[in-house]
């Protein structure tokens, strides 16, 4: 039973010990990884420093961390959101004529393919042209109708 507490207690030092070191590596398509191991010879190691909070200050204040976490975030200027509105219209505009361009050409053809790697064709079965005619429209009801 000894040698248990003791094997416990070796490895609750170890994980407090190692949770402090915290390494943050840039990857070469530039995201940022933060791990607890060096993941290359770019790794750099962090120092991390914690502390158990005071749960009187707590307690005396309850809604200091909501606050604080609404306080940190700040909202994007008004002309920023309009503008990002304003491109996801065009960009929600732009893929509703492409999903209408595609329907209007299952639609008008009475021969559909697919195209094979080989640069041949395999002409879509009766089954396989309702059903794909019918995607389409799915596709232009999905995009296009709000």
């Amino acid at each position: 039973m000894r040698v248990m507490i003791v094997f416990l207690a070796l490895g609750l030092a170890c994980s407090i010990a190692q949770a402090d070191e915290v390494y943050r590596t840039v990857q070469p398509d530039g995201t940022v990884v933060f791990s607890d191991r060096p993941l290359s010879s770019a790794s750099v190691r962090l120092s991390v420093s914690s502390r158990p909070s005071d749960p009187a200050a707590v307690d005396a204040e309850p809604n200091a961390a909501e606050r604080s976490t609404v306080d940190r975030r700040t909202s994007p200027p008004a002309d920023a959101l309009a503008t990002a509105r304003e491109e996801q219209r065009a960009l929600r505009a732009e893929a509703c004529q492409k999903a209408r361009q595609a329907s209007e050409m299952y639609e008008m053809n009475p021969r559909l393919y697919e195209s094979l790697p080989g640069g041949g064709r395999r002409y879509l079965t009766d089954e396989e042209i309702v059903q794909a005619r019918l995607s389409a429209r799915q596709a232009v009801a999905d995009i296009c109708d709000d």
